[in-house]
């Protein structure tokens, strides 16, 4: 068994080190092909100089992600833009004096969790990590360098946001000021209504919904679950180990005394729980080595009815899975994660990879891959049945909000004509809570149905206002009244005044670092060799239609 593995392992290292010879070799001719007397091919220009387009890339890449997480929905157009944002946004931070050195790109790599050994940084632990992310230690240096370029010009971005004494009086103002309101409850009279959608109907709802139907990459497989329990019999546990085991566990075997103390039980009380544990792990690799030798021995040469022969030898049931995509829980498996994994790597092609061998607690199983589906879109018809509920939720959701924006523009119309809010309420045949008083602050302290939603759907409002829908369920909202409105505890609020400050600033910053990368990138002669779109990305652009990037264009 051993020796399988070793071999196995042997002839992926020599297949990818040849692979990794020819991609080399294929750069080294891609590259030269676009040499130019003076330089590579470039993705652009910003203020007269060059950007190469390896460079433009890595930072498509550190945007999108590495590895199964790398987004691949959003446009190209999108993403070339914030790359180009933050290629000008390290440029400015560079010429400003903001650029990252040596010393820093050297203490965040030495401070990553990842890149430590026993005796702290690991070299190699660190450039192994890197290639199986497919990057160089150059290329993740490049990459540190420029977050950390983009970390300083976003916290001077953030220390120049101001909050006004007004923006932050008003907010303490809400916060600590005592209102007095009334609420009428309005239920969703659509809940349970059938709602007439047309054909049109269904098929707007389903592009204006598209990507909330896109399907990632998904696999099916044949598996066998092979009891771990019928190796049992197989194996035998010398009084050694269970000693042995029984030390180096001594923590786990102990109780309490009537003293309150902790003493350890003794061997002879746990030997058979010992014994069991320990049968149980032996078994399990016994399971896996049999099962192994079987599929790539003795069936290696059996064709397509391989795990026919391997479920009729074993005496259990061959069976189909499902579809499932590689972060599904698999409620069938013992070991969901392991499962997917193996079930992903598994080339139907490849005599050493067709089967794939996933150890559990009480099972192993053998799978084949039986069905691969590609991410994709599934059409409109392929999707009807799940979209129809869907849409009537939607129709439904939208009939009631445009039933409530009816009803509060009604009691709006009718106190502007003199009426009280409880005589507009009830005009409407609504029922109107008594009154409710209630600091925002000290909300929690305070029990009555709907507090929060009440007290922070309200808190924006003066006296004699209305709120606008304040939902509190898919069956009901609020609308909530203010009937009175007096200035707060004042130690209260100046107690306060530092948390809410931080708090507005933190509200502010989520938006301001974007917007000035926006705002930043417009000040530069700005010259792409890929053309952005103005809108919001959906746009066909090849990712490798490159122009000339000394050819006239529009400043962006």
């Amino acid at each position: 068994m051993f020796i399988y593995h070793f071999n196995r392992l042997i002839r992926n290292r020599i297949l990818w080190g040849f692979f990794a010879i020819i991609i080399a070799i294929a750069f080294v001719a891609v590259d030269s092909c676009f040499q130019s007397p003076q330089d590579a091919q470039s993705a652009g220009m910003i203020n007269g100089k060059r950007i190469p387009y390896d460079q433009f890339e890595q930072t498509v890449r550190a945007i999108r992600g590495f590895g199964r997480d790398r987004d691949n929905e959003t446009p190209v157009s999108v993403v070339d833009r914030r790359a180009w944002e933050q290629i000008a946004a390290r440029q400015t931070a560079e010429k400003n004096g903001m650029g990252a050195v040596d010393d820093e790109i050297r203490s965040v790599l030495r401070e990553v969790p990842g890149f430590q050994g026993p005796n702290g940084f690991d070299i190699n632990r660190y450039r192994m990590m890197l290639a199986e992310q497919g990057l160089t230690p150059a290329m993740h240096e490049s990459l540190v360098a420029h977050q950390l370029a983009l970390m300083k010009s976003a916290a001077l971005v953030d220390s120049a946001s101001w909050v006004s004494p007004m923006e932050l009086n008003d907010e303490l103002a809400a916060m600590t000021d005592r209102f007095t309101v009334q609420t009428v409850t309005i239920s969703n009279r659509f809940a349970q209504t059938e709602m007439r959608l047309s054909e049109e109907d269904l098929r707007k709802f389903y592009e204006e919904n598209k990507d909330s139907f896109a399907l990632p990459d998904r696999v099916a497989v044949r598996y066998i679950a092979i009891p771990v329990s019928n190796y049992l019999a197989h194996v035998s546990v010398p009084e050694d180990d269970l000693l042995e085991y029984y030390d180096s566990h001594a923590d786990t075997y102990t109780r309490t005394t009537t003293n309150n103390t902790t003493e350890p039980i003794p061997f002879a009380e746990v030997r058979d729980k010992i014994l069991a544990e320990l049968q149980l792990e032996e078994a399990r690799y016994c399971a896996s080595t049999a099962v192994t030798f079987t599929i790539y021995g003795k069936l290696a040469d059996a064709g397509d009815n391989a795990m026919e022969v391997a479920a009729k030898q074993a005496k259990v049931t061959l069976k189909t899975s499902p579809l499932f995509a590689a972060d599904e829980t698999l409620y069938w498996a013992e070991n969901s994660k392991e499962f997917a994994d193996a079930a992903f790597e598994l080339e139907p092609d490849r005599s050493d990879s067709r089967f794939g061998i996933v150890k559990g607690d009480q099972f192993i199983y053998v799978i084949e891959r039986k069905d691969f589906s590609a991410a994709h879109t599934p059409a409109y018809e392929d999707v009807l049945n799940d979209l129809r509920p869907r849409a009537q939720a939607k129709a439904r959701s939208d009939a009631f909000q445009d039933y409530v924006k009816e009803l509060r523009t009604e009691l709006s119309t009718l106190m502007e004509q003199g009426k009280s809010f409880a005589d507009a309420a009830k005009a409407k045949t609504l029922n109107v809570s008594t009154s409710l008083t209630y600091s925002v602050n000290e909300v929690q302290n305070q029990s009555f149905p709907n507090s929060f939603s009440i007290a922070y759907g309200a808190m924006s409002l003066q006296k004699g206002e209305l709120s606008e829908a304040i939902p509190t369920s898919t069956t009901q909202s609020l609308l909530v009244y203010v009937q009175e409105r007096q200035p707060g505890d004042a130690l209260a609020a100046e107690m306060m005044r530092a948390q809410v400050r931080a708090g507005i600033a933190r509200r502010r910053s989520s938006n301001l670092f974007s917007d000035w990368l926006t705002w930043n990138l417009a000040q530069q002669d700005f010259n792409p060799a890929r053309p952005l779109s103005d809108g919001d990305g959906d746009d066909d652009e090849d990712d490798g239609a490159f122009t000339d990037p000394d050819a006239p264009a529009e400043k962006e």
